[in-house]
């Protein structure tokens, strides 16, 4: 059996904010707007610390919790 990964399209709240902004741009025919959503879902597509699409198809390794010295 071959394990499948699956990709989730997924947005967090800075990739949400931008395509309102950028939505909000095309609609009322503002460059800055428009530049400005785009840059938020450029942002969180490509940095995984903003939690949208690139932290969730990020695979992990398991954290391991540090020995504690008493």
């Amino acid at each position: 059996m071959s394990e499948e990964r699956k990709i989730s399209l997924s947005f967090g709240p800075v990739g949400l904010g931008g395509w309102a902004f950028l939505l909000l741009g095309i609609l009322k025919r503002s460059r800055v707007l428009s530049l400005l959503g785009l840059a938020a879902v450029a942002a969180d597509v490509t940095v995984a610390e903003l939690g949208g699409f690139k932290a969730m198809n990020e695979t992990r390794s398991p954290q391991t919790t540090p020995a504690s010295t008493d």
